[in-house]
């Protein structure tokens, strides 16, 4: 069995010794990757997360449209109750609570209700499109991570 040992390091990289059960080092006693293997993998990392972060993005606009897109459904809802608001002030005229209340406190008894439901329903649709959390947070989270982790590979 061979066993992996890193040595001091050089300009050039760090120095790997290769030594089997005895300690005897083998045929190759030190490798060093060429300059040129490690930009090609670093470009190749950097490209995988880059495709990585895009991917990501798309995600998170996509989540963050979904949020959104339930509180406009709740502004429309409050636009159909507001329909209907005047709907019923039109047919609280023509109905017969007059003989319960004045024409005036039915009409205006009914046309109230009816605006304070779309206007909770507004309230609540605003709250949810506001609350949406930003589309790019866990991007630009993850990037600045991977930068650091640039850094500290450098500075090794």
């Amino acid at each position: 069995m061979r066993r992996v040992r890193r040595g001091s390091r050089t300009k050039g990289g760090a120095v790997v010794s290769v030594r089997d059960e005895g300690g005897r080092a083998s045929a190759t006693d030190t490798e060093r990757r060429p300059l040129g293997a490690v930009m090609a993998s670093a470009v190749e990392g950097f490209r995988t997360l880059a495709r990585q972060h895009l991917e990501l993005a798309k995600i998170e606009v996509a989540e963050a449209a979904s949020v959104r897109g339930v509180g406009v459904g709740m502004m429309a809802a409050a636009a159909v109750v507001v329909m209907y608001a005047i709907g019923f002030v039109a047919a609280a005229g023509a109905a017969a609570l007059a003989l319960v209340w004045p024409v005036w406190a039915a009409i205006l008894t009914v046309a109230v209700l009816m605006i304070v439901v779309a206007w909770v329903l507004v309230l609540i649709g605003r709250r949810a499109i506001r609350t949406a959390p930003p589309p790019v947070v866990q991007t630009r989270e993850t990037l600045k991570e991977d930068a650091r982790w640039a850094k500290r590979q450098i500075e090794r």
